[in-house]
């Protein structure tokens, strides 16, 4: 079979499967069971599949066409320019993220400076933080031991492990760090609504039910954050959310605590707002 082949057929398999980008996900399906790129496969049509590459072809579609994530089938992903581990069990690190990243580096000081990333699943907020500002020092928390385990090593991997502390934690309080010793406090928390868990994606239900639900109304964590903001953060210090609408990031504006004061709302690549920012005073 060759490539080309190859491809129609899973552009048709994927799409039966429900897969929404079946075209992009083919080609980066074909080039990672093939182990060449998938701009050599462009150019080459024609390349006859071995034996090997169509088992594994089969396995990777299999797997997908059951609306596993691509993430966790292929092992890692692309982040801010950096690749990372993208193993089960841990959130997948999304692009509106990014907009949470190039944020906070914005108001992170020229030279040094304390981060807290709590619930910090795959490690990618911290690691585009550190290799951003290399005078940095980063707490990277997580209640899930799994997303500790792959962060650890993407940290390793990246050589900015030595600015990292990496902590179990169940509550934001229970980081140790001192009385306003922190220059921001950083966030993509679980924000979901317990009752609109059952509606997500079927790829999104493959994910860590920690990192996913936010309570009743999807706020939690956030309420638990403001609250340790209050005395980790410094005054002048930063408190960064990533939220799941315009709607929630409302919410957070309106419960936000007299010593915050708002530093800005920012829209994702859909112009939805999806970050909101604040100054301890």
């Amino acid at each position: 079979m060759t490539a080309a082949e190859a491809r129609r057929r899973l552009v048709r398999e994927l799409s039966a499967a429900g897969v929404l980008s079946p075209g992009l996900e083919a080609d980066m399906i074909l080039s990672f069971s093939c182990g060449v790129s998938s701009a050599f496969l462009r150019a080459r049509p024609d390349f006859e599949l071995t034996e090997e590459n169509l088992s594994e072809l089969m396995r990777v579609s299999e797997r997908r066409s059951r609306r596993e994530p691509l993430q966790y089938i292929l092992g890692s992903w692309d982040f801010f320019g950096r690749t990372l581990a993208t193993p089960p069990g841990v959130l997948i690190p999304r692009p509106e993220t990014e907009l949470l990243v190039e944020r906070a580096l914005e108001r992170l000081p020229q030279e040094g400076g304390s981060v807290l990333d709590w619930g910090t699943g795959s490690g990618c907020i911290a690691l585009s933080l550190l290799c951003e500002n290399t005078s940095l020092f980063v707490v990277a928390a997580d209640s899930n031991p799994r997303a500790l385990r792959a962060s650890w090593n993407t940290l390793k991997q990246w050589g900015v492990l030595s600015r990292c502390l990496l902590w179990h934690s169940r509550a934001p309080d229970d980081i140790p760090v001192s009385r306003a010793s922190l220059d921001m406090l950083v966030s993509n928390p679980p924000y979901i609504p317990t009752h609109r868990l059952d509606s997500l994606m079927e790829e999104v239900r493959y994910e860590p039910l920690s990192a996913l639900d936010g309570g009743i109304d999807g706020a939690d964590c956030y309420r638990r954050l403001f609250i340790a903001g209050k005395w980790m953060l410094r005054s002048g210090g930063s408190l960064l959310f990533e939220a799941g609408d315009g709607e929630q990031i409302a919410f957070l504006a309106d419960i936000a605590p007299d010593c915050f004061e708002l530093d800005g709302i920012f829209e994702d690549f859909s112009k939805s707002p999806r970050v909101i920012a604040w100054r301890r005073v």
